[in-house]
């Protein structure tokens, strides 16, 4: 990705989604807290190894985060190089996807035909370069894909835990595959059977025109998402962070919330797959426990996995 590509190309972290909360094996001093704020086998937390993996592919200025307003002493010394107009914060923990349109809308409100990157907080990912390299590749077959929006789906050697699945077919014409539809963590058993069918892990990771991305907001949520507008511009000519006021939700149906949904048929898209990224994404304790435990080296030892990805569209190894 040469220097132009990454003047176009921003990234959204989200780090205030629902998380199994989490705390290091024998740390009886240390609060639980949402995993992505912990280390997890490592010296940088979750957060700080999204904001490396966002600040791989766009400029540090283009970094946009989400947060919870309750564990600010926990992501604030981590996010000191982001603008505080850049980080959007909910009041209540369940704002999630209020936090997350109202960083779009800013985006797209700065630059409507740039690519944005959405990126969980929340995840575990054993082969960073392979990662690195699909969110790469997508970007730039992201022309391609006559939706302007794709997601990437994970085949691991390993089976994941907990883990959502989408089935997926070859597409008619343009990059990435045809999704048909979503299986929410399913059972083991079931989950195996939609592994032998063809389908991939759903890693919430998404790729897609800002423009696309707040047409689906505006369209599903046209007077919230004005409001969020609102907020966004305030915030960014006082120079601070964007808070979202639990009042944003007051009067707001839950019918209302449920509208808005990132995944098919509520809103089309491809999706690029990536082969061997040892991929989890922490949905459950057991999920959070299982890769800790292979971390400390207690429970088991997978089989080496193969470093290479999958060229999207095509299933052909892209070498590393």
């Amino acid at each position: 990705m040469d220097a132009a590509q990454r003047r176009s190309h921003w990234c959204l972290v989200i780090a205030d989604d629902r998380a199994p909360e989490w705390a290091p094996y024998g740390s009886l001093d240390l609060e639980p807290a949402p995993v992505q704020y912990s280390c997890l086998g490592g010296s940088a937390s979750l957060l700080h190894r999204a904001l490396h993996r966002a600040a791989s592919i766009a400029p540090t200025s283009q970094i946009l985060v989400t947060t919870l307003a309750e564990y600010r002493e926990r992501w604030e010394p981590i996010l000191w190089c982001v603008r505080p107009e850049m980080r959007f914060v909910g009041e209540r923990r369940t704002s999630p996807l209020l936090t997350s349109a109202a960083a779009i809308l800013s985006i797209a409100k700065a630059s409507p035909s740039s690519i944005v990157t959405i990126l969980p907080a929340r995840c575990y990912v054993a082969h960073e370069a392979i990662l690195r390299q699909a969110l790469k590749l997508s970007a730039l077959q992201l022309a391609q894909v006559p939706e302007g929006i794709a997601t990437l789906g994970m085949l691991d050697l390993d089976e994941g835990m907990d883990e959502d699945y989408l089935a997926v077919s070859r597409a008619g014409s343009g990059r990435g595959l045809a999704v048909h539809g979503i299986a929410r963590r399913p059972t083991a058993w079931v989950a195996r059977h939609l592994r032998r069918q063809g389908a991939v892990v759903a890693s919430g990771i998404m790729i897609g025109y800002a423009g696309a991305m707040a047409a689906h907001i505006t369209r599903h949520w046209p007077g919230v998402a004005q409001r969020l507008i609102t907020l966004v511009s305030m915030a960014r000519a006082a120079g601070r962070e964007c808070v979202i006021p639990g009042a944003v939700q007051e009067g707001m149906p839950a019918s209302l919330l449920k509208l808005l949904r990132w995944h098919p048929p509520a809103l089309p898209q491809r999706v690029f797959t990536v082969c061997d990224s040892g991929w989890s994404g922490l949905r459950s304790p057991q999920a959070v426990a299982r890769i800790a435990d292979f971390l400390a080296g207690r429970t088991f030892r997978p089989q080496p996995l193969l470093p290479h990805t999958i060229n999207p569209g095509r299933g052909e190894p892209v070498a590393l």
